[in-house]
């Protein structure tokens, strides 16, 4: 069962799939660690009703090994009462040119329960995507892809997003990152795309600063 465009939203206003990108074509340095809080907004393109969102999403990576790091992150507010009201993601990210124009490929795997009276909704979310550029400055292709159910239901409905980001960062150890993405439904009849704006504040330690990025 395909998911339309505005059930889409719904999800995207509940905070049960993570848009921000907050982050670049660069890994981290083996045992150098990133931690930030990020803010994305913005609104539906050419839709007169309006679709106006606000989010946020703490993330944190970790250099696990020469070229490969892991992390995580949260979006809106992961937990009250009996269900969680944000989204709760894995990701890990592979450098596969070290020169410049790096390139660096990436996954995602997030999960958001909401249980209502004797009903629980389900979502998954996968996020393939692929990053260019420099540390510094940077574009990229994110794709979001969503399974989701409920208790009530048998069926499970999809949706896909393919998101189209242009970013950068400011600063080293303590470091801005403000970037602009364009989401397009993939899957509906209602396609508008969706314009978002974004700006992270993150810190890094640890690791080898002669080798840091």
């Amino acid at each position: 069962m395909r998911l339309s465009w505005t059930f889409s939203l719904i999800s995207l206003l509940s905070g049960c799939i993570s848009l921000g990108g907050f982050q670049g074509p660069e890994v981290l340095p083996e045992g150098k660690t990133e931690v930030g809080v990020g803010m994305v907004a913005g609104d539906m393109l050419g839709d007169d009703g309006g679709g106006a969102l606000g989010l946020m999403e703490l993330y944190g990576h970790y250099g696990l090994a020469p070229r490969l790091e892991i992390g995580g992150r949260t979006t809106g507010f992961w937990a009250a009462g009996e269900g969680a009201l944000g989204a709760i993601m894995i990701e890990g990210k592979y450098q596969l040119l070290t020169q410049r124009p790096l390139v660096a490929a990436g996954m995602g795997l997030s999960y958001f329960g909401l249980r209502a009276g004797e009903e629980q909704f389900v979502t998954l979310g996968f996020y393939p995507a692929l990053w260019l550029g420099s540390p510094h400055f940077y574009t990229g292709m994110r794709v979001i892809l969503i399974a989701a159910g409920s208790s009530i239901d048998d069926e499970v409905g999809t949706a896909s997003l393919a998101g189209f980001v242009l970013g950068g960062t400011v600063g080293n150890s303590v470091r801005l990152r403000p970037e602009l993405i364009v989401y397009i439904p993939l899957t509906g009849s209602d396609r508008h795309p969706l314009l978002l704006g974004g700006l992270g504040l993150s810190f890094r330690w640890g690791g080898d600063k002669s080798h840091g990025l």
